[in-house]
């Protein structure tokens, strides 16, 4: 799994490889629409202040509208999807850092695209997500 590079009074320092850790299924999971895959990178046996997670969405695959009391950053890490708030849909690629403030209604994955998308999502240890 992770491999530690340098000690310290907490975590040491911890580099987590592509291939290290499995993909769960999270469809059916109340917040996913599709079919959705995802492995959490950092959780709290890490981290006291932030969650990681890598989360692939198949073509369709998404969120259902939702909040987090967190900030929420996504980096998008392959194909396209799409993002969408209030104010509307938008689409994002490979490379595009989203940021969503704390309890701001929005949804996320591969959407209507037709193609794949995965990205990393990260928010802060204690963030509570509700589903709309």
């Amino acid at each position: 799994m992770a491999s530690a590079a340098k000690g310290s009074d907490n975590m040491p320092l911890t580099i987590i490889h592509a291939n290290d850790g499995e993909f769960a299924n999270r469809t059916g999971q109340a917040i996913f629409e599709g079919d959705v895959r995802g492995r959490n990178m950092v959780d709290a046996s890490m981290s006291k202040d932030v969650t990681a997670a890598y989360v692939f969405f198949q073509p369709g695959a998404r969120t259902r509208m939702h909040r987090h009391t967190s900030d929420q950053i996504l980096l998008i890490t392959s194909g396209v999807g799409m993002v969408g708030d209030a104010s509307g849909d938008q689409q994002v690629a490979v490379g595009d850092c989203v940021f969503i403030p704390a309890n701001e209604d929005h949804w996320h994955g591969a959407g209507d695209t037709g193609l794949p998308m995965a990205h990393v999502t990260v928010l802060t240890a204690n963030s509570e997500t509700t589903v709309l």
